[in-house]
């Protein structure tokens, strides 16, 4: 057997036994430069960013018999016909009516209940998802039965059971997430953001748009 292959064999040899008996390989220096892996730091997985103004704030009883309402219904029923992609007018001015109304007996922020509405249907009383959510506040039937609604494409029905909804899940949070973590549980379910204590993905954006909507009214 040649010398040189020899010593290897040998050197092998004594190595396999140390690693045996102490339980450790022979440590293998790392030559200078040598690339490393670094393991990225991991991203937030839910995302709780305050961006969503005052939308939060219900608007005082009293300001619905001070003018506030005409004020702000004329910039909602604007906003509807730019919005829809086709609206008669009666229909907007039911759409606003309804809005006004509902979020005063609510307490709900009426620009939050709106944009709600333009994100979910684009103000398409008639509109009907993929999942069977129908109507201008994309309501499951199930979940329009359980808010008493018998007509799911009846204007006044579906914006009452969309701003009651919004309101039962802005009581179930709290702090400041309370206006973004509803939202998202509008979309999800209240369940699987109390779960997972936020969102992500398609909800975030989901939320951004409504909340960018509701602050431009």
């Amino acid at each position: 057997m040649d010398g040189s292959v020899t010593t290897v064999v040998i050197l092998i040899f004594v190595f396999s036994i140390i690693g045996s008996v102490t339980g450790k390989h022979p440590s293998v220096s790392r030559p200078p430069n040598y690339p490393t892996t670094t393991v990225p730091a991991s991203e937030p997985t839910y995302d709780t960013s305050q961006t969503y103004s005052t939308v939060d704030v219900p608007v005082p009883a009293a300001d619905y018999l001070s003018g506030f309402a005409e004020g702000l219904g004329g910039g909602i029923r604007k906003f509807i016909q730019s919005y829809a992609v086709k609206i008669d007018p009666w229909e907007s001015d039911s759409i606003t009516d309804s809005i006004l109304k509902y979020s005063q007996t609510y307490n709900v922020n009426p620009k939050l209940v709106c944009g709600l509405i333009a994100r979910e249907s684009r103000f398409n009383r008639f509109a009907v998802s993929s999942s069977g959510a129908q109507g201008l506040g994309q309501l499951l039937p199930s979940t329009a039965t359980g808010l008493g609604i018998s007509d799911p494409f009846d204007i006044d029905q579906n914006v009452m059971g969309t701003t009651r909804y919004i309101k039962s899940l802005l009581d179930r949070f709290t702090g400041p997430s309370k206006v973004p973590f509803a939202i998202a549980g509008y979309l999800e379910g209240p369940n699987a953001v109390k779960r997972n204590n936020g969102f992500q993905g398609h909800s975030k954006s989901y939320v951004e748009d409504i909340l960018k909507i509701a602050n431009r009214l």
